[in-house]
């Protein structure tokens, strides 16, 4: 019968030490590497990397992404993925993304541009929706980064 209650007492302090080291919330790394790239004449794409960063000793899963792209104001796409995708611990982990728009749209961003530097700023808002061995969470995402073209 000791040995019943010394197992239970052990498996107890085990389930304490693991929330407590798998509490934390996922963190988003800034977005700076975005890249514009012209497919046609009709339109480009518009590639980013979302870098999550887990900083609890179990894996967490990334339930969801919801941002929206804005190139000086205008909206030129949307990422909208349910991807229940695990991340590992104690690691960063990317997620390439790509949103395709039209050239139409690119010219119209760069006519609102106040200052007329003819340069290209890119405003990500949405949301990212995670979940921990014990806890969920939310991310909120405000980032702006210049783009380079190519």
């Amino acid at each position: 019968m000791n040995f019943r209650k010394l197992g239970f007492v052990i498996i107890g302090v085990i389930l304490v030490v693991l929330y407590f080291l798998n509490k934390k919330d996922v963190e988003l790394n800034p977005q700076l590497t975005l890249q514009l790239h012209n497919l046609s004449t009709s339109g480009g794409e518009l590639q980013a990397i979302i870098r999550l960063n887990n900083p609890n000793l179990l894996s967490s899963t990334i339930k969801s992404i919801h941002e929206k792209f804005y190139l000086n104001g205008v909206v030129i796409g949307i990422v909208d993925n349910e991807l229940n995708q695990g991340i590992p611990g104690l690691k960063e982990t990317a997620f390439p993304t790509s949103i395709r728009f039209r050239n139409s749209d690119y010219q119209q961003a760069l006519t609102l541009d106040s200052a007329h530097t003819g340069k290209a700023v890119i405003t990500v808002d949405g949301e990212i929706l995670f979940q921990n061995l014990f806890t969920s969470g939310k991310i909120n995402v405000h980032q702006s980064a210049p783009v380079t073209n190519e």
